[in-house]
């Protein structure tokens, strides 16, 4: 914490953030803009909270200061950690779609030029068709995007953060690989993974680390779910950390016994593409040649037809069910964007075979103005036990 209030940041970087996201808004033609992404109220405000699920909206106009509408229970939570001055709070008996009616007509907001976020994850259609009829219009432009595009570049404090978060993930996987043998089971790992998370000082993840061995690695975001570890096993192991709700990410793949060797050829693929993608990283290049760098050393491997997902993801603020930013950015096929000093990526080339299992390497990365950092220190090794 900064020591100013109980906020992770400064006021004055929370102003030149709201700042940025204004001259996003009036460039997008927009006066009042509505956003229920947890991500982005946390972004701008500081307010981070479980209670989510429930509807919240914060409200930016170009002259007013934000507006939070939540749940009544969240009121004085959004006080104590927040750099809000507007909070109003509804109760459970009330109609949130009335309650926003209300906050827009008592700031003087109904006459503006309303937008929405219409990506949010937690704003249904319904509660948004509800909203419509309660304003009298048809329909609201989407803002989706305007806040996003100003957290792709993270700040040095973010940064730092994220950094941090690295630590508890190595502690995180450091316990995890010592917690591997034969006849222990996926759940024990992730026990001893999570008992060290916490102990290094992380708050929740963005979603479940993954401790899977044999065939269940094999399949998408697979969890531990009480397997057995059996020899000549592999194992496949994403672990996470979290600081002031910035997220990294580290992975690793332990062979046990003496399995077939085309794992451990795949898990040294793995390797050397997240080295041949953090090798192409480098403000002006685009998000394609960095994801062309890795891809190529999987094919060149023999390996491509099991690489089918993108090579990273945007990182910084994760809230369940997700840890990454996806969302904002991914290393991508045929991706135009261009890569700038700051921004944060986990770069997690895998490889799995269904029905067969999985293997990784991975690490989290920031662009720096002449290359590129690792955040995390932990060694490539691929463990045998």
């Amino acid at each position: 914490m900064t020591g100013q209030g109980g906020l992770p940041f400064s006021r004055e970087e929370y102003a030149a953030r709201l700042a940025r996201v204004r001259e996003g808004m009036v460039a997008a033609g927009t006066e009042v803009m509505l956003t229920t992404v947890p991500e982005n109220i946390t972004y701008l405000t500081g307010y981070s909270t479980l209670g989510y699920f429930t509807f919240q909206v914060l409200v930016l106009s170009l002259e007013q200061d934000p507006i939070l509408l939540t749940r009544a229970i969240n009121v004085e939570k959004a006080q104590v950690d927040s750099c809000l001055r507007l909070i109003e709070g509804y109760g459970d008996t009330e109609d949130p779609d009335e309650a926003t009616y209300a906050v827009l007509r008592k700031f003087g907001l109904l006459g503006k030029r309303i937008s929405n976020q219409d990506d949010a994850w937690f704003f249904s259609v319904g509660r948004y068709k509800k909203l419509l009829r309660r304003l009298g219009v048809a329909d609201l432009p989407d803002s989706s995007g305007i806040i996003e595009r100003v957290r792709r570049v993270k700040s040095p404090r973010e940064i730092e953060y994220i950094r941090q978060a690295g630590r508890y993930c190595e502690a995180s996987l450091r316990a995890a690989i010592d917690a591997v043998a034969p006849g222990v089971t996926d759940s024990d790992v992730a026990a001893a993974a999570y008992h060290a998370l916490y102990r290094a000082g992380s708050e929740f993840l963005g979603h479940e680390a993954q401790f899977v061995a044999g065939p269940a690695a094999g399949l998408g975001f697979e969890c531990a779910r009480r397997r057995p570890i059996r020899r000549n096993d592999v194992v496949y192991m994403e672990a996470g950390g979290t600081h002031n709700r910035y997220n990294c990410m580290l992975s690793r793949t332990v062979i046990v016994g003496k399995p077939d060797p085309r794992w451990m050829a795949m898990a040294e693929a793995s390797r050397d593409a997240l080295n041949a993608a953090k090798a192409a990283i480098r403000p002006g290049v685009t998000s394609h040649e960095v994801d062309r760098a890795a891809r190529s050393v999987m094919r060149s491997a023999g390996f491509g037809p099991y690489f089918m997902h993108r090579t990273g993801y945007s990182i910084g603020i994760g809230l369940p069910p997700d840890w990454g930013e996806g969302r904002i950015m991914s290393i991508n096929e045929n991706d135009p964007t261009v890569l700038e000093a700051g921004m944060c990526f986990h770069l997690i080339p895998d490889l799995k075979v269904v029905h067969e299992g999985g293997v990784v390497v991975s690490e989290s990365v920031a662009v720096t103005p002449t290359g590129h950092e690792t955040l995390t220190n932990f060694s490539q090794e691929i463990v045998a036990k």
